[in-house]
């Protein structure tokens, strides 16, 4: 069996709880506890010890500031066994919203979830309950997508991105070809975690990296941020760094479609169930 992939999104609303851009490590650490106290089989398969070989989730924080009174979105990617319990995890995220969240405990109210990209209705809705069982697809769904002929590609690193050559964070712009390893890599690292087969055979990612070396770095503008975060378990104040920004690259980049789909759904580098790591793909053609 391919990895199982279940994309959530999850349309919540503000009463009191503020928040600004990022929120990723609150959030991460605020339905860590909802699921200990609610679900504690599902807070084991997702953050007990031996899930630090692999995370089984990976979080999409809102982009914007959140304020009271206002809806917003959260998105949630289940993988592997993960995708069994998108319900329990879905209440989970209802439990910290009545729970209150970030040092002045605001709250909010899950108005509906969703599978992402499905274009199906909510398979929970606040007012009439669970309508149907979210279903898991596989990785195919988004590898086989298409963008033609496209010779030039940005992309905007939405939330910060950690990636490293070697041991050494990069912080700086990095070429196609390292952007394409570090993929190939998280897919290999989720499906080694999740005990599920990868759907990229070595020949594709070989012809992949040697088709990588010939796409090239044209123009990129990137900031360094440092992200604080409070461990619950320590009380220590950590921090996270990565970078965003976007950076457009050239060449024949229509190989790496499907590739990069697949990417946004299971963002990349380190950090993902902080909600590190999740960009967007603008394909174009220039002559």
């Amino acid at each position: 069996m391919h990895l199982r992939l279940l994309p959530l999104r999850l349309r919540l609303k503000s009463e009191t709880l503020a928040l600004d851009f990022f929120s990723g490590p609150l959030w991460r650490s605020g339905f860590g506890l909802a699921l200990k106290n609610h679900f504690p089989g599902v807070f084991d398969l997702l953050f007990a010890e031996h899930a630090r070989l692999g995370r089984l989730y990976a979080l999409q924080s809102p982009l914007a500031a959140v304020n009271p009174g206002e809806p917003f979105e959260l998105g949630l990617t289940l993988f592997g066994a993960a995708t069994e319990h998108a319900v329990a995890c879905t209440q989970a995220v209802a439990r910290l919203g009545e729970m209150g969240l970030g040092e002045h405990r605001g709250h909010y109210r899950l108005l509906d979830a969703r599978v992402a990209g499905s274009g199906s209705s909510p398979f929970l809705d606040a007012a009439s309950g669970l309508a149907a069982w979210p279903v898991a697809a596989g990785p195919e769904l988004w590898l086989e997508q298409s963008s033609g002929n496209a010779n030039l590609i940005r992309i905007d690193l939405r939330t910060p991105l950690c990636v490293k050559d070697g041991k050494v964070a990069c912080c700086g712009a990095f070429e196609f070809s390292q952007l394409v390893r570090r993929l190939h890599k998280r897919i290999a690292q989720l499906c080694e975690a999740a005990g599920e087969a990868s759907p990229l055979a070595r020949p594709l990612t070989e012809t992949q990296l040697r088709l990588a070396a010939d796409v090239r770095l044209m123009h990129s503008e990137l900031e360094w941020v440092q992200v604080k975060r409070q461990s619950s378990r320590s009380g220590q104040t950590m921090v996270l760094e990565g970078m965003t920004g976007h950076l457009i690259y050239r060449g024949d980049v229509a190989p790496f479609t499907g590739l990069l789909a697949l990417g946004k759904v299971l963002q990349l580098g380190a950090k993902t169930a902080f909600g590190f790591g999740r960009i967007d793909t603008h394909f174009s053609f220039e002559d």
